[in-house]
């Protein structure tokens, strides 16, 4: 894969140093934007140190990145994503520590967007309000979710205007805030022509996804950054700006990609029908994709899950499944439906047998995995928790009801 790669950063109108700081390392495939807080210096000293860290992780990062496929091996997946946030986890000691030193009554502290690219994927690591976005073809997708307290009215359907304003740029994440932060992580397939948009709130309090869209859909590289950086002035620029592109020119493990339909917006729109994953948005669900991997069956072979081997829950992307018990069939399923749910919350053996009609792809969601999102994110932990119940709730009534008729 060739990436190319821009960035810019701009005092604004109003401010009159620069917290701002961003990472642009190409040959290892990382980038970072983060937006310090704390006034004075103190937010200027919060991102600088965020950055110079990633930037010594930087090798060993890469290195570690590159030695497996992360769409298919669901190890090394985990393996990156382990070291990735336990970097993120130091730097956020180290400007925590700092802080006691420099205002323990403000201490400093930065947004956090780390994106790690390799062959085939990007991870993201991410805290507070600076946003990544995808631009794919002629659409654009919000990545990132904003770590603020108005954000967090709007998830609970507080819909005041006055409070939203008030508050829309209160984190209640940030990189030093405290001794230990909750990182989001993040995982998409890369494909070519793509390009990830980074950005701090200076750019989108002015443009959203809609006129950032606009303008990339006409110009490209350095001048689609000026152009972002001047909209930004002309409406306000009260906040500094800090803009990173990079482009996706091509991908080498092209043999891969070709005997293979992974693509993480996809399965996100298969998710996304799902009563299992209703109520969850897109930013919740690439949440949990981080998780998902495939797997391709052939016809007539049976989904097993041998001895000590994770157990899952299987979503069927592609073909037909038919379960069995004791050689009957009890049901078939077609895409976009789903079988062994109660692993995710059960260690009891599966009683009945999946087997694959034709060419079959699926989506296996690893339980152990699950409970480990459900743990980290309580709002879609609840959300995904509930749906469960009302799955086990709908499978008793059915059951009943056919005992009944029997």
């Amino acid at each position: 894969m060739h990436i190319k790669a821009w960035s810019r950063t701009d005092l604004g109108c109003v401010r009159e140093n620069n917290e701002d700081s961003h990472l642009l390392d190409v040959d290892h495939g990382i980038f970072v934007v983060a937006d310090g807080v704390g006034g004075s210096s103190g937010g200027e000293i919060a991102s600088q140190k965020l950055v110079a860290h990633i930037r010594a992780c930087a090798p060993e990062l890469a290195d570690l990145a590159r030695l497996g496929n992360p769409l298919f091996d669901r190890d090394h997946r985990e393996r990156v994503f382990a070291e990735l946030l336990h970097r993120v986890q130091e730097a956020n000691g180290i400007i925590y520590e700092i802080g006691k030193e420099v205002d323990p009554m403000r201490p400093p502290a930065t947004t956090c967007d780390v994106v790690l690219l390799t062959d085939q994927a990007a991870f993201i690591a991410h805290v507070g309000d600076s946003r990544v976005y995808l631009l794919r073809g002629a659409e654009i997708f919000r990545i990132t979710e904003d770590h603020t307290f108005a954000e967090q009215l709007r998830q609970e359907e507080i819909d005041d205007a006055e409070m939203l304003e008030r508050y829309r740029n209160v984190l209640t994440r940030s990189i030093g805030g405290r001794p230990q932060v909750d990182v989001d992580a993040l995982f998409i397939d890369l494909q070519p022509g793509d390009r990830l948009l980074m950005c701090s709130d200076g750019l989108t309090d002015y443009l959203g996804g809609a006129e950032l869209l606009e303008f990339a859909s006409r110009k490209n590289g350095p001048e689609l950054l000026e152009e972002f950086i001047e909209a930004a002035k002309t409406s306000g620029g009260k906040d500094n700006i800090t803009v990173v592109l990079t482009e996706v020119e091509g991908v080498a493990d092209a043999t891969v990609r070709d005997t293979a339909s992974f693509d993480t917006l996809k399965q996100v729109d298969i998710l996304g029908n799902i009563a299992l994953f209703r109520g969850l948005g897109v930013r919740d669900l690439l949440k949990i994709m981080r998780i998902v991997y495939e797997v391709s069956c052939e016809d007539g072979q049976t989904v097993e899950e041998r001895d000590g081997e994770e157990r899952c829950l299987y979503i069927v992307a592609d073909g037909e499944v038919e379960l069995l018990v004791e050689g009957v069939r009890i049901a078939q399923l077609q895409k976009g439906q789903h079988f062994g749910e109660f692993a995710l919350v059960s260690d009891e053996p599966r009683t009945t047998q999946a087997r694959c009609k034709g060419e079959t792809l699926l989506l296996a969601v690893p339980a152990h995995r699950f409970r480990s999102v459900v743990s980290e994110d309580p709002a879609v932990g609840n959300t995904l928790l509930w749906n469960l119940l009302d799955a086990a709730a709908r499978q008793i009534r059915r059951m009943s009801g056919e005992m009944a008729s029997s």
